[in-house]
């Protein structure tokens, strides 16, 4: 005859087994103090870091518009002979307020993609993405035209002789002849019109030249 075990028995010895519950490790207030510690000195180390690249990227997108913009001028110049367009250093504030000159963002509109007649505010090129000053948004372009070549013809070095005459403090008049240079190596066709790029331990100005490279100007300390 077979023996069966009953229901109740199996109950009992369920009842009797052990329960193994898996039990969840729990944060200390120390150890989380600790890990909001190493957080804290991660970011701070992080955002320096993070801050270079951010004004490194800012420059480099600031050189690419010079050099497109010193391209610009290049073309302008072959297509209109040899000469160097005639624009506004700061076209809010004319040098002659009666006759004034145009933008150099307009006259290099058509050079730089932007059809004749359409809003040359648009033109991100002519826009240093660290120009917290607004001179994009009053005078059309972050970076300033040499108005100095308006007129001359391109990689000329030397202007003609110009006679200057003054007097001295003696009250004797003296004359001279004198010749403006402007090589292409040193001369700037743009520079920033603000010291708009964090160069430690100072700021510093972008500049194309008249030969097409651009490099930086650094700030000039007092």
């Amino acid at each position: 005859m077979k023996t069966r075990l009953s229901s109740t028995n199996d109950c009992d010895i369920a009842q009797n087994r052990p329960s193994f519950r898996s039990v969840q490790p729990a944060f200390t207030l120390i150890e989380l103090l600790v890990v909001i510690t190493i957080i804290g000195i991660l970011i701070s180390l992080l955002v320096p870091a993070l801050s270079r690249a951010k004004a490194k990227a800012h420059n480099s997108v600031c050189v690419n518009n010079l050099r497109q913009l010193a391209i610009a001028t290049r073309v302008y110049a072959d297509e209109n002979n040899e000469r160097l367009p005639g624009a506004e250093s700061l076209p809010t504030m004319p040098i002659d307020p009666k006759k004034p000159l145009p933008r150099i963002c307009d006259v290099l509109a058509s050079y730089v993609g932007k059809t004749t007649a359409t809003n040359t505010n648009s033109l991100t090129v002519f826009k240093c993405p660290t120009d917290k000053v607004g001179r994009f948004a009053a005078e059309g372009s972050s970076y300033e035209w040499n108005a100095e070549l308006n007129g001359h013809r391109i990689d000329e070095t030397r202007t003609a002789n110009i006679f200057l005459a003054w007097q001295n403090k003696d009250g004797l008049s003296q004359s001279t002849n004198k010749v403006l240079l402007f090589p292409p190596g040193t001369t700037p066709l743009f520079l920033d019109y603000e010291e708009f790029h964090p160069r430690p331990p100072k700021s510093g100005k972008n500049v194309a030249f008249m030969d097409g490279h651009i490099a930086p100007l650094e700030a000039t300390s007092n």
